[in-house]
């Protein structure tokens, strides 16, 4: 019995945006700052080679991941806001527990912004890097994987 391949491109896309879009992830070492992705674009290919109910994953993707950081401040009655970017330069079938990442901050202040805000934003952006990105790892590993590893 030989191997069949099934395409799975469709699935990954629509998988890995549904579930980053749905993600809030609250920051450590922040006070109550919660990490949220508001656009996934994915490209590469995504399959599964099948044999005898066996199914093993074989995927080459780049993933970007526009992200938005909030922070109260104010005792909750404001939020300050970090954006920026993970990008997934390479998560393969070859490496899964270790994807490739870059992460890019949109470091513009607005007009007026405190040296004491410039100290927050440096705080989230670190918190992202931190503790953002190994849990972005973690999802593709630990939940991506897996639930591919269903699509048979």
């Amino acid at each position: 019995m030989s191997w069949a391949e099934k395409n799975r491109n469709e699935w990954c896309r629509k998988y890995l945006e549904d579930t980053f879009k749905a993600a809030k992830l609250n920051l450590t070492k922040t006070e109550g700052a919660t990490l949220h992705f508001f656009r996934v674009e994915t490209q590469g290919d995504c399959s599964l080679a099948v044999k005898a109910g066996q199914a093993r994953p074989m995927f080459e993707l780049r993933i970007e991941l526009d992200w938005k950081v909030e922070q109260p401040v104010e005792n909750g009655k404001s939020f300050v806001e970090a954006k920026g970017q993970i990008q997934v330069t390479e998560f393969s079938s070859e490496d899964i527990e270790s994807p490739q990442m870059k992460l890019i901050c949109d470091n513009t202040m607005p007009p007026g912004a405190t040296p004491a805000f410039k100290t927050l934003m440096d705080k989230l952006n670190a918190a992202v890097k931190t503790c953002g990105m190994p849990e972005v790892s973690r999802i593709l590993a630990e939940e991506f994987v897996p639930e591919l590893k269903k699509q048979t």
